[in-house]
């Protein structure tokens, strides 16, 4: 009787322990979930490092809203393609943890566009780049 118990138990936590990898974006290979019809990628393309925000829903929604370790971001849609952002990347590979804030007004359409970006040196080290990009359905 406790052999199958233990054994339902011990898949049990596997499945949840999957189900919180997976929702947190910890898989590598499988796209991070949707929160709010946002979603943030991050690429690394020839030494930059690259923060992809992409968006569902731009023909029904006019607010998005994400939060989390490394950002706070908060897009407005006030006309077709006319979007507000403002965006705040936290980086705490140094410290003190660098907080980086962008907020513009900007005219996006479908596709793929590169909003922002940032870059920094620490002492002894190479210059660090970091870009945003919004994708649009």
């Amino acid at each position: 009787m406790k052999r199958p118990f233990r054994f339902l138990a011990i898949v049990g936590l596997l499945i949840l322990s999957l189900v919180a990898a997976w929702r947190g974006g910890l898989l590598p290979g499988v796209a991070p979930p949707w929160h709010d019809d946002l979603r943030i990628l991050h690429e690394d393309r020839d030494g930059t490092r690259v923060m992809v925000i992409e968006l569902r829903n731009t023909d029904t929604r006019t607010r998005w809203h994400s939060e989390g370790r490394d950002h706070d971001i908060d897009i407005r849609r006030h006309g077709p393609t006319h979007y507000e952002l403002d965006i705040t990347q936290f980086d705490d590979r140094v410290e003190p943890t660098l907080r980086r804030r962008m907020h513009t007004e900007l005219q996006l359409e479908p596709g793929r566009t590169e909003v922002g970006g940032f870059r920094f040196t620490e002492p002894g080290k190479p210059v660090q780049r970091q870009s945003v990009e919004i994708l649009l359905p």
